[in-house]
């Protein structure tokens, strides 16, 4: 039926159709700090692509979540990486070219960590 994660086999649910609640909570903060990066961009700046993009990146990460909290596990942490993945390809070039704190290094790193988590969990619940 698919490997247990630790907190599943530590809370001793073998019920793998019912998700932690804390396995959406990266992609919904995700979410929250490339959208909030987005309207700070578009503020400090009056750049709509920055407002645009923030809002695009920010609601996948947030429909990411929603799948992952109604039992959509797989489909969820595999969107929430594809985002993720672009996102840290996007990004991670610029801040190694302008070494910027932000936006590109607070981007790259959201990108890489999501991508590490996601991706872990999507392959757990694809098993």
């Amino acid at each position: 039926k698919g490997r247990m994660s630790f907190s599943r086999h530590v809370c001793g649910s073998g019920n793998l159709s019912h998700t932690m609640p804390g396995e959406a909570h990266p992609a919904f903060t995700a979410g929250g700090l490339v959208l909030a990066g987005g309207l700070i961009g578009f503020l400090k700046s009056g750049s709509k692509p920055s407002l645009i993009a923030g809002s695009v990146i920010g609601a996948a990460f947030g429909g990411a979540g929603y799948m992952i909290s109604n039992g959509k596990e797989f489909e969820g942490h595999s969107l929430a990486s594809l985002v993720a993945f672009s996102l840290a390809g996007m990004f991670t070039p610029k801040f190694f070219k302008t070494k910027a704190l932000f936006p590109a290094g607070m981007y790259a790193t959201i990108g890489i960590g999501s991508l590490a988590f996601h991706g872990m969990k999507a392959l757990e619940w694809k098993s």
